[in-house]
């Protein structure tokens, strides 16, 4: 149903137990860079428990997007990152996989590390409560370059990978060529399982 709402009642909620009152709204459309998608809303009208997600439903070509963040202005290069996509920030070490609970965002620059900036600063508490001082001052150092690289300071490579071809980093400045054979074995595929077929 293209363009329409679709509700389905799924049953029993897994959180509060309520009977029938689970339901799922599903929406199918086109967005640009990921082409035709289904948004499903799991929606319990007890307890009010929401679970969101954007399934794609077709595959692209395998891509590797590069951009490099010199200025402030770099900071608005939009960053479309799906289930299985994969980011790379080269100057400070950071490598974002996905796992079986992935989750596909749309952010831009400065979103994606804020995103790193918030993980960064709940890791350092707990380093701090384990009493490693050590990693503390490592997270304190990639905290002052994300700083720096947001006001334009410092430079920051920044690559997203997707062996589906449903991520992508859009601006001027992006570079884009196609995934090797070699690369996409090495990518992680979120919670997508990968059947290759049976030779005969």
């Amino acid at each position: 149903m293209k363009g329409e709402i679709q509700e389905i009642l799924l049953g029993d909620c897994p959180i509060c137990g309520a009977k029938n009152s689970l339901k799922s709204l599903n929406f199918i459309h086109e967005i640009p860079y990921f082409g035709k998608v289904m948004e499903s809303t799991i929606i319990c009208e007890k307890c009010g428990y929401r679970n969101a997600d954007v399934m794609m439903l077709e595959e692209k070509e395998p891509r590797l997007y590069t951009v490099r963040i010199n200025e402030e202005k770099d900071l608005f290069t939009r960053v479309i990152k799906s289930k299985s996509g994969t980011v790379e920030m080269e100057e400070i070490g950071v490598k974002i996989e996905p796992g079986p609970a992935s989750q596909g965002f749309i952010t831009n620059i400065e979103g994606l590390l804020e995103r790193v900036r918030e993980t960064l600063l709940m890791t350092r508490r707990f380093k701090l409560e384990d009493g490693d001082e050590e990693a503390v001052k490592k997270v304190d150092e990639l905290l002052e370059y994300i700083h720096e690289v947001k006001e334009g300071k410092k430079p920051l490579t920044i690559r997203i990978m997707d062996p589906f071809g449903h991520s992508a980093l859009v601006g001027e400045k992006v570079k884009s060529r196609l995934l090797r054979e070699e690369e996409i074995k090495r990518l992680s595929k979120g919670p997508y399982v990968v059947v290759e077929p049976e030779e005969l």
